[in-house]
This record gives C-alpha cells, structure tokens and sequence, in this order.
C-alpha cells in the first residue's frame, strides 16, 4: 500500500470514526434526556447510543478490511479478517453467557 493510499484510508476512517461519534453522542444525549422526563422510550434509546458506541471500532475494521480488500493487500486482508473474526467470537460468546 502505498504512502497516499495509507493516507486517504487514514482519511475515511477519522472521518467514520468521528460520525460514528457524533451519533452516538446525540442518540445518548437524546437517551438522557428522555430518562430525565422518565420517558417509557429513554432505556432503548440509551441501549441504541451504547450499540451505536460499541460499533465503531467495528466499523473501523469493517472500512480497513474493504480498502485492503481494494488495494489487493493479501495480508491485510488476512489479518483484519482474523481480527474481525476474533471481534465476532466475542460478541457471540458474551451474548450466549448472559
């Protein structure tokens, strides 16, 4: 991968991370708001800012493994497969033991 390759992927991830925040920020602040007037909709919309927050490192990986997937880098594509892999097995785990 080249040098301005890195540095557009570097691009469009900051900018997904930074909308995936923001989101966040204003569905979690909506959500406070709600359970402020003890709305009967504040505790969904909470639990979706927490899912919208939990998202992004999966989103992050989501956009590298596309891009490598563009520029034809075998290993990245291998290893963030492996990463997502592991991302994946941790959620199904968690949600099985609870």
């Amino acid at each position: 991968m080249s040098r301005a390759d890195l540095t557009r992927l570097q691009d469009q991830v900051g900018r997904l991370l930074r909308l995936g925040a923001r989101l966040a920020a204003v569905v979690l602040a909506a959500g406070l708001g709600l359970w402020m007037f003890q709305a009967t909709s504040a505790e969904a919309v909470l639990s979706a800012g927490l899912i919208i927050l939990m998202a992004i490192p999966v989103a992050r990986i989501v956009a590298s493994l596309v891009e490598a997937i563009r520029q034809g880098d075998r290993l990245l594509v291998w290893s963030t497969v492996l990463v997502l892999a592991v991302m994946v097995a941790t959620l199904v785990l968690s949600l099985a033991s609870s």
